[in-house]
């Protein structure tokens, strides 16, 4: 079988299947071709007016010849660029709000065909060259954050965290929109069918072949000038933590603001004050002067997204950031004091992992430098009231 006829094959069938699922606005009988199951019927309907909008936009405009003189290069680039937002607003809210999946179809195919699907409508209206690809993908990408904020379906930080690998996929999206332009493939119908079918199929394989999440652990680390004994007394007493001044806690990633324990032994829990909500721990181990080890019984919300709205709430702040375990490890110093160590072990359901790895790894050892450098300034002043 040809490149071409296989391209063909996928094009037809992920069409198909996403033609299935839109007639969901029937009830059909279909369980998995139910394409907007749980969404309200009004959403569901402007969807549906929106990316059949969008569809015949589309392929009108690729189908037109070219015209180099009906409109400039930035209006040309503007028009190419708007008309890809409907599309990736549709595919965004189908991952997030009916599949739940925040993996390579949201964060990967929807850069990547932005970027080449704006790329592609360009080249209908103009000849196009490498520097007007990447032009055109980059404002595409750009005018579609816009469009999620505007619409009130994701706030600003999740958007800002995601641009560095967004903004470069869809840089390699548009590159590879100008190389079919020149391959003069850009009135193949294959090629938009596949486009415009593929990216909602890819959020429905990624939602059923889920892989279950590992388990990731963050240490921070600290030397104190106090024995073992003294900091174990400092960490069991209730803390208030000093306001952060990190540009992210600022902005509405979730941080620390008061500590306690109640209890003592196996049977304490400790509460932690987190200024979206509280963190429940009830006690695993309780090593005096070692090791204190809690497992997470209740997260609060890892952010409060910046958004013009009073508030809104995206499927990625419930389950996809979880803290599981907690850790205070003591070890003594040669020279009399402790070595304090902080750990979490924590599970997100982002992909590409690695890459949203390094945000909340980051993010947690912030977290992990507020709490211990609480430890240290109690520890300090015990230690100074006790000399003196």
């Amino acid at each position: 079988m040809t490149a071409r006829r296989v391209v063909s094959v996928l094009a037809v069938v992920a069409v198909a299947y996403n033609l299935l699922r839109l007639l969901s606005l029937i009830r059909p009988p279909w369980g998995i071709a139910n394409y907007f199951a749980g969404l309200d019927p009004a959403i569901t309907t402007l969807l549906s007016v929106i990316l059949a909008g969008f569809l015949w936009a589309a392929w009108r405009g690729w189908r037109r010849p070219q015209d180099e003189r009906s409109l400039s290069r930035w209006s040309s680039a503007l028009w190419a660029s708007v008309f890809t937002v409907p599309f990736g607003v549709f595919t965004v809210v189908f991952a997030t709000q009916v599949e739940r999946t925040y993996g390579w179809t949201l964060f990967l195919l929807v850069p990547i065909f932005t970027g080449f699907m704006a790329a592609m409508l360009l080249g209908r209206a103009r000849k196009i060259r490498m520097g007007d690809a990447a032009l055109v993908s980059s404002l595409a990408v750009l005018l579609l954050g816009g469009a999620l904020i505007a619409f009130a379906i994701e706030g600003a930080i999740c958007l800002l965290m995601a641009l560095p690998l967004a903004l470069p996929l869809a840089l390699v999206g548009g590159l590879l929109g100008c190389w079919v332009l020149q391959l003069h493939a850009a009135r193949n119908p294959a090629m938009f069918l596949l486009i415009a079918g593929l990216t909602p199929f890819g959020a429905t394989l990624e939602h059923t072949f889920l892989p279950a999440e590992d388990w990731f652990t963050v240490t921070t680390a600290i030397d104190l000038p106090a024995s073992p004994a003294l900091v174990w007394q400092t960490i069991l007493q209730p803390a208030k933590l000093s306001p952060p001044s990190h540009p992210l806690f600022r902005a509405g990633v979730a941080y620390p603001l008061a500590s306690h324990i109640e209890g003592f032994g196996a049977s304490a829990t400790r509460y932690c004050d987190f200024s979206t909500g509280k963190l429940v721990e009830p006690v695993l181990i309780w090593d005096d002067p070692r090791q204190l080890r809690f497992r997470v019984a209740s997260n609060p919300l890892p952010m409060q997204e910046w958004t013009p709205y009073a508030q809104i709430h995206p499927p990625h702040l419930d389950g996809f950031l979880v803290s599981r375990q907690g850790e205070f490890r003591l070890i003594p110093l040669p020279n009399g004091g402790t070595r304090l160590e902080a750990t979490t072990w924590y599970q997100h359901h982002l992909a590409p992992a690695h890459y949203w790895r390094w945000w909340s790894d980051y993010i947690i050892h912030r977290v992990h430098e507020m709490v211990l450098g609480n430890i240290r300034e109690r520890v300090l002043q015990r230690a100074a009231a006790i000399d003196y």
